[in-house]
């Protein structure tokens, strides 16, 4: 096996605060109805393993995160007819994790959303699952990063499956009035996409521990009805533009390929493969260092499998990939923000939809968090940043 395991990326954060984990135990256990008081007014909220969202027949839902938010432990269920949602992110130090989309997306003649999540400046998209897939028209790909991306953006334990045009798009970057930006994927599994499952191009892109193979079960793509589906592929950019492949696992040689048993295509820009395993057609400019052609496809550590997998930060492929371990259904409580109804999209898959049901803000990816009980069993969870700055007026 190429891979050498999971590299776990959450981050913490000290604020630098003078009061330490022990002393803030003691004090929401003397203080907790006080806290409690205090602390919804501050923008606190109910603990909960995971909410789950469930879009009607028919429904469509968008939820914004934009800079310094996260969206986080949240399954959206879009198992009814005709349903579809999607993440639209900007911004800087945008954050989302733990988040699965659960149903296949049926855009059918009414059309829907061109991807499940668009992102676009710096942020991170942690242990995410996008992989029921979809029928119907759909387009630029499960996630999509438009041409205009200048920042960098982090995809860790991300598992795209079932896409009819592209599992990942995120090449119209390098075009020559592209942003240019990056992307890192570390521990992804992208199977059985059309046209591709990961399509970039842009220089300074990384791809490290990741799994892309096809098992003969990609659907075919609206307009032609055709099967494509190739591993890696660019379609902009120039040879100077260099994508980095470390340890990856790669076999795309099913008949289910229109013929086309491509594993890596560089027909633009330069792909550098090293310590990697590579079954299928290396096409334009590839080059290889200790490159082999016995992958093992076998998931990721980590990754989620299911939508309620991700949604609970959990995987049954290895390790853990969050904190939660049991599900909470809601309705529609979520702290991201969220519209409904339909959204227009520019030519890169990034929507232009007006907010309509604004929700509080979710806390920053930095700041760590702490829940706790009142007298009433009522349960708070509050991120300790916050709690010192509540200290700090109240007492």
């Amino acid at each position: 096996m190429a891979r050498d395991g999971c590299s776990d990326a959450r981050e913490n954060s000290n604020d630098g605060t003078a009061l330490q984990r022990r002393s803030y135990m003691k004090l929401l256990g003397a203080t907790g109805a006080t806290l409690a008081g205090a602390g919804m007014a501050s923008g606190v909220a109910g603990a909960k393993d995971y909410r789950t969202i469930t879009v009607p027949s028919g429904g469509r839902k968008v939820f914004r995160v934009g800079s310094g938010e996260t969206l986080e432990n949240l399954l959206i269920d879009c198992t009814a007819s005709d349903a579809d949602a999607r993440i639209v992110a900007s911004g800087t130090g945008w954050t989302i994790r733990n988040v699965g989309f659960k149903g296949e997306m049926d855009h059918g003649a009414s059309g829907g959303y061109p991807n499940h999540i668009a992102a676009s400046g710096e942020g991170r998209i942690e242990n995410v699952y996008v992989g029921n897939g979809v029928v119907g028209g759909t387009r630029k790909g499960g996630i999509g990063v438009g041409a205009n991306h200048s920042g960098h953006i982090d995809l860790v334990r991300t598992h795209i499956a079932g896409w009819s045009d592209n599992g990942i798009y995120a090449a119209g970057m390098a075009r020559s009035n592209g942003g240019h930006g990056t992307l890192a994927f570390d521990s992804c599994y992208l199977h059985d996409n059309n046209v591709s499952s990961l399509r970039i191009a842009s220089g300074g892109t990384t791809v490290k521990n990741t799994v892309v193979h096809n098992t003969g079960n990609a659907p075919t793509v609206s307009t032609c009805g055709c099967v494509n589906a190739r591993g890696v592929y660019d379609g902009y950019g120039t040879e100077s533009d260099v994508v980095t492949f470390d340890n990856v696992d790669i076999k795309c040689t099913d008949g289910n390929t229109n013929g086309a048993t491509s594993a890596l295509v560089a027909a633009k820009t330069t792909f550098e493969v090293k310590n990697s395993q590579v079954d299928g057609e290396l096409i334009g400019n590839v080059d290889t260092t200790n490159v082999g052609n016995d992958p093992d496809v076998t998931p990721p550590e980590g990754v989620p499998m299911t939508a309620e997998e991700a949604a609970k930060g959990a995987s049954s492929a290895g390790s853990t990939g969050g904190s939660a371990t049991t599900s909470d259904d809601s309705s529609t409580d979520g702290e991201s923000t969220t519209s409904d109804g339909d959204a227009t999209s520019d030519s890169d898959g990034l929507s232009n939809a007006e907010t309509t049901d604004t929700k509080s803000k979710q806390k920053s990816a930095s700041e760590e968090t702490w829940c706790f009980e009142t007298g009433d069993g009522s349960s708070y969870c509050i991120s300790l940043s916050r709690l010192s700055r509540i200290l700090a007026r109240y007492f």
